[in-house]
């Protein structure tokens, strides 16, 4: 069967690479999502096991329309009693990229009527509408006047892993902490760091990744289990994972605020990993100079409350800090502010366009060198050019 997963914008190919990972046919890059073939086990895995995928639709339907009649009616004829029945609640998704189609609320409203009138003809009664937990969640994307109709087999967006208690203002995006994980190249043996932790977020997608724990639980409430065709067996199967937790690299959580810290435990002892994750109060701009080399993964905290000239101050200390106690290490970080990240001083070697939320944002390679940086810039050299490598 057709299927599509959804991402965020510049994770397309590491989601890509995942679905080839998993064996998904015929893999195919889309705007902010990857099209692929695959059958109902492909389903349940790319469910499980996608850590870049926000949700992972399954396309039942694709027509033309000429305006919101044509819609209606073309929705109308559609077999409903195929994918749900009378008593089963639903709500309804839509996407709209067109001129002709521009609100997106009103398009999904119109699919409703055509559908509940569909099952007042079947039937004499209309199915409820569940917009928080419903048992068939429907998908609508208009481009131009294509219209494609999917079932959303995740229901609940992926990136919810469960396993976030705690919080703090702006949390990173699960999704996308994991996909900035897989983008550094971390070889999940190398000391990992997140010297501005927050609640934990991607400390804890790094121990999931280098541990080879699923993202998901599998008592989690996924689309695919209310549909007719759910096949129980084959979930047990594909959900009975042995997660070995003996051989981990050292993975480090730090944080100057009492606030982050006491949620960043929180969520780790809730899931049992307090002996797997180190979690440290200590001020990143205090951090003594150490012989040891970090795989630094970080995103500094960035709001109304950093004016101007406060966010290039503090970037620059950013920079000012990874020379003088990191040499021999690498940091990733990402940011919504290109002029402050030029402030660091220090020349990335990488950088990768990334959605952060609504902020568009660089996600930046910084190498420090522990030896002449003449040496390495030579050795470097010699390397592949990333794929990944966009122009400033």
């Amino acid at each position: 069967m057709k299927i599509t997963a959804v991402t965020i914008k510049g994770l397309e190919e590491v989601l890509a690479q995942e679905l080839r990972d998993l064996g998904a046919q015929d893999v195919e890059i889309m705007h902010r999502a990857v099209g692929f073939h695959g059958d109902q086990e492909m389903l349940y895995k790319a469910n499980f096991w996608l850590r870049t995928a926000i949700r992972v639709l399954v396309p039942i339907h694709e027509f033309t329309v000429k305006d919101e009649e044509d819609l209606y009616d073309k929705v109308f004829a559609l077999p409903w009693d195929d994918y749900m029945n009378i008593n089963q609640t639903f709500s309804i998704d839509a996407v709209v990229s067109s001129r002709q189609f521009t609100h997106s609320k009103f398009i999904a409203l119109k699919t409703k009527d055509a559908l509940v009138d569909k099952w007042r003809k079947l039937e004499g009664r209309r199915p409820d509408v569940n917009t928080m937990t419903p048992d068939v969640k429907i998908h609508v994307r208009i481009y131009n006047s294509e219209v494609t109709i999917s079932l959303d087999s995740s229901s609940d967006s992926l990136h919810r892993r469960g396993y976030r208690t705690h919080s703090v203002p702006a949390p990173i995006n699960e999704v996308l902490a994991a996909g900035m994980i897989l983008l550094s190249g971390w070889d999940k043996k190398t000391t990992f760091l997140d010297p501005m932790c927050g609640s934990g977020t991607i400390a804890m997608e790094a121990l999931t990744l280098a541990a080879g724990r699923p993202p998901q639980d599998k008592d989690r409430r996924f689309g695919f289990k209310q549909w007719r065709d759910f096949d129980s067996d084959l979930w047990d199967k594909v959900t009975d994972v042995e997660v070995d937790y003996s051989d981990l690299p050292q993975i480090i959580a730090r944080d100057r605020g009492l606030r982050p810290l006491k949620a960043t435990e929180m969520n780790i002892g809730h899931l049992g990993w307090l002996d797997y994750i180190t979690v440290e109060k200590s001020d990143f701009f205090k951090s003594q100079q150490s012989d040891e080399s970090y795989h630094i993964v970080m995103n500094p905290p960035y709001d109304e409350r950093l004016k101007e000239r406060d966010i290039s101050q503090f970037y620059q200390y950013i920079g000012d800090t990874l020379k003088s106690a990191y040499a021999g290490s690498t940091a990733w970080i990402i940011a919504g502010h290109e002029e402050a990240l030029k402030k660091i001083g220090l020349r990335p070697s990488r950088r990768i366009s990334l959605m952060n939320g609504p902020i568009p944002s660089k996600f930046c390679k910084f190498e420090m060198y522990a030896g002449s940086r003449k040496t390495n810039k030579k050795e470097k050299r010699k390397g592949d050019d990333s794929a990944f490598d966009k122009p400033w």
